[in-house]
């Protein structure tokens, strides 16, 4: 028997250690697989991140440094045109031998200014040419890096040039005084010819006038950008190729050099046909900047896109500059990263699966006894049974199982006690409804019979007071005629009241919901009312109006009251004008049917749709007082609301909703 019970145990631990762990097996595979998922995908966003910021940074510094060039550009060129040798000779004139104010020929000026030019150009040495340049386009005077051995020199008046077909010339000649014009980045050309070594230029220009306020000259300042470019390059990186592109998306820089300016030769090295996402800056001068990448995998580079603005006088002016960022280094460190991990993971899962299998194994003893008392014992196990003595949750287990089935057989006595008053409370709940049901049947009933019988003796009496009319007429002197016209007049609002009681009792009876377009609804009332709407020349306005759930009947009654009421309750001397419009609520339709009468004071809102209740004279208006009521009664059998808005002698305004599918 004990080696039975002994091999019993062994079985029923063993099955229970198995669920607990084979989940957690199955739990560290899938945890080893996510966290390497998420990693990969983390490591994958923060290395393009990491690209991304380090591109946008070096874009950053480039569109700075460049633009910081160019207006060092401009201002030198201003601060030139502001000396004092330019002012003189502006004064003075260029004829020979004219001395100014100040007694300083115009050669010593032009030599001072020559100075001036050599200076910037030894200072500045992106500079290679500074030119004054006469209206009529001949060179007066000029600086250049073209001396012996690169050396600057002042160029001998035999080798200067006329510039009057130079398009930057005849840019800045008709310029503002003070304004810069800024010219294409092209190749230097020398005489019509491109210049060897080629040379990246782009040349400011100013326009210089005399005392006199006619057109001088223009000075021109020849900048080389070749060393703007290589500083692209070196604030890039090794890892980092640029190329530029002008605002035509032709090459100006390329790591291949015989894509660079292809267009002085006719010829076209665009930058859209190696970065496509370019084409969207050059379309859209407001985009800045765009990502991209090209190839996948080992391959794959991703670039940046950056528009330098560089002209303040033309924003359409504007450098492209690609960043090409070669990835495969950072693909690699990911790499060497993710085999560490693998095998950071797999010793930690083995070391996770032998402590599963020693703690599922702790967990199953204490388990299965438990199990094995309440499958033989059922409620009627005791403490003795439980494993109450246990370390850790599982003893908390058996000591809150224990607390559980103390409190589930005092809850079971408590609902044996509430089923039997809810059983009692339901039978009188029924009791009560079969009650009311009668109640209401013989209240409708009573409405009934109550209207009916007393509309037989007011035909009685109306009958005989017809016969006493008839019955010797020449005997009835003006008072009896009064009295019987009282007696009519009485009677006959008596049966409007009776009838309209009838019609109050009656509403809903028999009717069913269904979809309604108020817009045709409408149509019809206005030709039911078409009599009293022609004799008050009355307009009745209303368009899109909804379809809602409702009963027909009823919905109609409404509409009609309402209508007619603002045609019957309008000033003297004024047409009416009916206004009907919707709105849509959260899930309701909200109406209002607005009119011009002779509207209403607020004391009296409360009290209009009482049955029976009348504001005005009889004499001024006839009516029962039953249609609002009945308005009223209607919109609250559509679980609406009525309401209304009113300034007396200028209209009012009646609101009511009908909710979405509402039924009596």
């Amino acid at each position: 028997m004990l080696s039975k019970s002994h091999t019993l145990g062994i079985g029923g631990r063993g099955s229970i250690a198995r669920q607990i762990l084979f989940p957690v097996v199955l739990l560290i595979i899938a945890s080893n697989i996510a966290v390497i998922s998420i990693i990969m995908r983390q490591l994958d966003d923060q290395l393009l991140l990491a690209a991304e910021q380090k591109l946008t940074q070096i874009s950053e510094l480039q569109s700075i440094k460049f633009t910081a060039d160019i207006d060092n550009l401009i201002n030198d060129i201003r601060i030139v045109s502001r000396t004092a040798p330019i002012k003189a000779i502006l004064k003075t004139g260029v004829i020979g031998g004219a001395h100014s104010d100040e007694g300083v020929s115009v050669s010593a000026w032009k030599r001072q200014l020559e100075t001036i030019f050599a200076e910037i150009m030894h200072f500045e040495n992106r500079y290679t040419q500074i030119r004054l340049i006469l209206a009529d386009g001949s060179e007066w005077l000029r600086v250049d890096r073209y001396g012996a051995g690169g050396g600057i020199r002042v160029v001998q008046d035999a080798e200067l040039q006329n510039k009057y077909n130079s398009f930057y010339f005849h840019a800045a000649i008709g310029m503002p005084e003070g304004s810069v014009y800024l010219s294409d980045i092209e190749l230097n050309r020398e005489y019509g010819e491109i210049s060897i070594p080629k040379e990246a230029v782009i040349r400011a220009s100013i326009p210089l006038y005399s005392s006199s306020g006619d057109v001088f000259g223009v000075m021109v300042f020849n900048q080389n950008l070749q060393e703007n470019f290589e500083e692209f390059q070196d604030l890039a990186g090794d890892d980092v190729k640029i190329f530029i592109a002008n605002s035509d998306g032709e090459y100006i820089f390329h790591t291949n050099e015989n894509k660079r300016f292809q267009f002085e030769y006719g010829r076209s090295a665009n930058i859209v046909a190696d970065f496509p996402l370019a084409n969207t800056l050059l379309a859209e001068k407001k985009e800045k900047f765009k990502f991209g990448s090209i190839g996948s995998g080992d391959d794959q580079r991703i670039y940046f896109l950056s528009a330098i603005e560089y002209n303040p006088g033309n924003i359409a002016d504007r450098l492209i500059v690609a960043a090409n960022y070669d990835f495969s280094s950072a693909l690699k460190l990911k790499s060497v990263l993710l085999n560490k991990i693998y095998l950071f993971l797999i010793v930690v899962g083995v070391i996770a699966f032998v402590l599963a299998i020693f703690v599922s194994s702790s967990i199953a003893s204490p388990i299965v006894r438990m199990r094995n008392a309440l499958a033989s014992r059922g409620l009627e196990t005791t403490k003795e049974d439980l494993p109450l003595n246990s370390r850790g949750e599982v003893g908390d287990l058996a000591r809150v199982f224990d607390n559980f089935l103390s409190e589930l057989s005092r809850r079971q006595k408590i609902l044996n006690a509430e089923i039997v008053v809810r059983e009692e409370a339901q039978a009188e709940l029924e009791s009560n409804n079969h009650k009311l049901m009668l109640l209401n049947q013989e209240l409708e009933q009573f409405a009934y019979i109550a209207s009916h019988d007393l509309q037989e003796p007011l035909r009685t009496v109306t009958s005989f007071v017809d016969l006493l009319i008839e019955h010797k007429p020449e005997q009835q002197d003006e008072q009896v005629k009064v009295f019987y016209a009282f007696i009519q007049e009485s009677t006959s609002r008596m049966r409007e009241l009776v009838k309209g009681l009838l019609d109050y009792s009656r509403l809903g009876e028999g009717s069913v919901a269904e979809e309604i377009d108020c817009q045709q609804l409408i149509d019809v009332v206005c030709e039911d009312l078409q009599v009293s709407i022609e004799e008050r020349h009355a307009d009745i306005l209303y368009s899109d109006l909804p379809k809602v759930i409702g009963k027909r009947t009823e919905i109609r009654l409404l509409f009609q009251n309402l209508i007619s009421n603002s045609i019957k309750f309008s000033r003297k001397g004024i047409s009416p004008v009916v206004e009907i419009s919707a709105k849509r609520g959260n899930d309701e339709w909200i109406f209002c049917v607005r009119d011009n009468g002779v509207g209403i004071k607020s004391e009296y809102f409360s009290k209009i749709f009482k049955i029976f209740q009348r504001l005005n004279n009889r004499d001024d208006f006839e009516g029962a007082g039953i249609g609002l009521a009945h308005c009223k009664k209607i919109v609250e059998m559509h679980k609406g609301l009525i309401w209304l808005e009113s300034t007396p002698g200028e209209g009012s305004e009646f609101y009511f909703s009908l909710r979405d599918g509402a039924d009596e």
